[in-house]
């Protein structure tokens, strides 16, 4: 349904939406390495005559995507538990092999037939089967099913193989993929979320899944060999890579919080949990039952804190004014679907903070973590010159293992600011319990 001149059209719109949402890094080096990558595999595709670009997305999210007609990105959050070119070349082999089955635009094209049937049943049988319509939503970047992943780890190990790659660079990257998964599952279990995975469709550890054996295997006896690539240093090309939160999002040590542009300071109790999402700061209690979020507004009238309160939340109760560290706010009881919710807001100049904290599931805790609640918020402050030089990100580095050094050592001194063991393990490939080797190298962060 979707000629290849206007799936061009659609890649250039929404190019530019992704850009506005999250930009690309700032580090020509790494753009012009991976779109040279990128290129040297996008002329083994089944469609050359695309010119396709390649960015490295300023996220920490473990993720890769396509658009339609040759737009491929990657967040910086995937590149740094890649280790080598080949895996690097394996993620933009896949995502180009998205892009060559024209996956996104099969996708859309059933949206819209389906939201086609919609509109046609609905004008004969009423309006039950209109939620078929809302399918057309996000078909561009919705989740590929097992078929069409398989399909893109296929064409995608044809392209690295003819460009010199061996395909098991292929099996790597997945196995790297379902470590990440085993690991973000546990956390979501912990925290009580979903848990979000790219690829994600082996039910099992890769090593064991059949289809993807005879995939990489049919690829080897099928296809010329490329000659044999020679390689760039892939930790060099990374070397001081910006890892997790960035410095426009905020910088998380610990139990702090650092956001230089916004001049900004939080602290949490040891055993609570940062969470930075680009639309929240969220504070979580140990096993996540307890949730504090932090969202921050433009100020549009002159008026008290109070006043403030009265007009966006009228149900309020217990109220109470707040001055911490030069800055006004006020403080209050809620009733939202039956349960007690802590609010809260601070004035920042022209901005305003909005607080919400509620526990999630036994409603009799509340009074538990009230008082915590009340203690994150009583810490909002501006940075101190301490505070500035800690606002500057992690960045990846080589090290090579001393003797006696092991992840668990190498934890304790980690600026990782959560589970640094586990981290470590996944930055190389060690997850869940392999040891290390003293003279290997390895990626740290600092």
């Amino acid at each position: 349904m979707i000629s290849e001149n206007q799936e061009i059209a659609m890649g250039k719109r929404y190019h530019s939406q992704v850009l506005q949402q999250t930009p690309a890094y700032e580090d020509p080096e790494l753009q012009a390495y991976v779109q040279r990558v990128g290129d040297s595999l996008s002329k083994k595709s089944h469609r050359p005559n695309l010119f396709y670009r390649f960015t490295v997305l300023d996220s920490p999210d473990i993720n890769a995507f396509a658009l339609p007609g040759g737009y491929v990105y990657i967040n910086r959050g995937l590149m740094a538990y890649l280790s080598s070119e080949q895996e690097l070349a394996a993620v933009l082999g896949h995502e180009i092999g998205h892009i060559t089955a024209r996956h996104s635009v099969r996708q859309y094209s059933q949206s819209q037939i389906l939201g086609v049937l919609s509109t046609a049943i609905e004008m004969n049988q009423g309006r039950s089967a209109g939620n078929l319509a809302n399918l057309a939503s996000g078909a561009l970047l919705s989740g590929y099913g097992r078929e069409m992943e398989l399909e893109a780890d296929d064409l995608g190990a044809q392209y690295i193989f003819q460009e010199g790659y061996s395909p098991q660079g292929m099996f790597d990257v997945l196995s790297v993929l379902k470590d990440q998964e085993i690991y973000s599952k546990a956390l979501a279990k912990k925290r009580g979320q979903e848990p979000r995975s790219y690829h994600g469709v082996f039910a099992s550890h890769p090593s064991n899944d059949k289809r993807l054996q005879e995939i990489l295997e049919e690829v080897t006896n099928s296809y010329p060999k490329g000659t044999n690539k020679i390689t760039a240093n892939y930790l060099n090309k990374i070397e001081g890579m910006v890892y997790g939160d960035s410095e426009q999002s905020g910088v998380r040590r610990g139990n702090e919080f650092f956001h230089s542009k916004l001049d900004l300071y939080f602290s949490s109790p040891d055993d609570w949990e940062i969470i930075n999402t680009p639309k929240s700061l969220i504070f979580s209690s140990p096993k996540g039952e307890a949730i504090l979020q932090v969202h921050v507004e433009d100020l549009n009238f002159r008026e008290s804190p109070r006043s403030y309160m009265d007009r966006v939340a009228s149900n309020h109760y217990q109220g109470k004014e707040l001055r911490m560290n030069g800055f006004n706010g006020y403080t209050a009881l809620s009733n939202r679907s039956g349960r007690t919710i802590r609010l809260a807001i601070i004035f920042k100049e022209k901005q305003v903070y909005q607080f919400i904290g509620y526990v999630k599931e036994r409603l009799d805790t509340f009074d538990k973590h009230d008082p915590t609640f009340i203690e994150i918020i009583n810490t909002f402050n501006q940075l101190d010159e301490r505070g500035k030089e800690l606002s500057k990100p992690l960045r990846i580095n080589q090290y090579i293992v001393k003797g006696g050094e092991s992840y668990k050592t190498l934890a304790q001194t980690s600026n990782i600011p959560f589970n640094p063991q586990e981290q470590l393990r996944l930055l190389n490939g060690d997850f869940p319990d392999d040891p290390l080797v003293e003279g290997q190298s390895i990626k740290i962060v600092n």
